[in-house]
């Protein structure tokens, strides 16, 4: 289906440009010849074009098949699958829990104060044309905001929520923040 739409806009694309630059005159120079053709490209551009549409009527499709009608401006046509697909699964099928999105526990870590880190993008591509000073810190890891965390937090179940206490934790002096009063744990004195 998709491929056949792709190639019904494209067809009728091309169909138009042949009869705009089949319009002009035989005596243009090579300078108004390209002005044309760069005036059918932007045709082509600003219009979305269909030349099959499903009918029960054969003499109906027929009719619709010769002729091109356009539909919308490319800029809508571009816009129309803004919605994020992050593929929570809340309700099992088998017992009707929630799941966890692998994804998050594989990209990300959650620190004993609830905040998520990350590591920073393009951390191991073209390391032979980084300074030093780039790749040190490439090495770091950074935090995700409220907003993500809150968003990470609900792509997860308890399970990876809960403080895990492994020998020799390079993490472990961030599990504490002590110097914020709403995640310290110990009072001040």
């Amino acid at each position: 289906m998709l491929r056949r739409a792709c190639s019904s806009i494209l067809s009728g694309g091309v169909r138009l440009m042949r009869l705009q630059i089949e319009n002009v005159p035989s005596k243009t120079t090579g300078s108004n010849l390209f002005s044309s053709v760069n005036k059918s490209f932007a045709n082509f551009e600003t219009n979305r074009f269909y030349s099959s549409i499903l009918s029960s009527s054969s003499k109906s499709t027929e009719r619709i098949l010769d002729k091109n009608t356009s539909i919308v401006h490319s800029n809508l046509m571009l816009n129309f699958n803004l919605q994020q697909n992050r593929n929570l699964t809340k309700f099992s099928l088998q017992k009707g829990k929630r799941k966890t999105v692998k994804t998050v526990v594989d990209r990300f870590y959650r620190l004993g104060w609830g905040i998520w880190i990350r590591t920073k993008c393009g951390r191991q591509k073209k390391m032979w044309k980084k300074p030093a000073a780039r790749k040190r810190r490439l090495r770091q890891h950074v935090f995700c905001n409220a907003k993500q965390s809150t968003l990470l937090d609900k792509m997860t179940t308890k399970y990876w929520k809960k403080r895990r206490f492994y020998p020799d934790d390079p993490y472990e002096p961030y599990h504490d923040r002590e110097e914020f009063p709403y995640t310290r744990k110990t009072p001040i004195s």
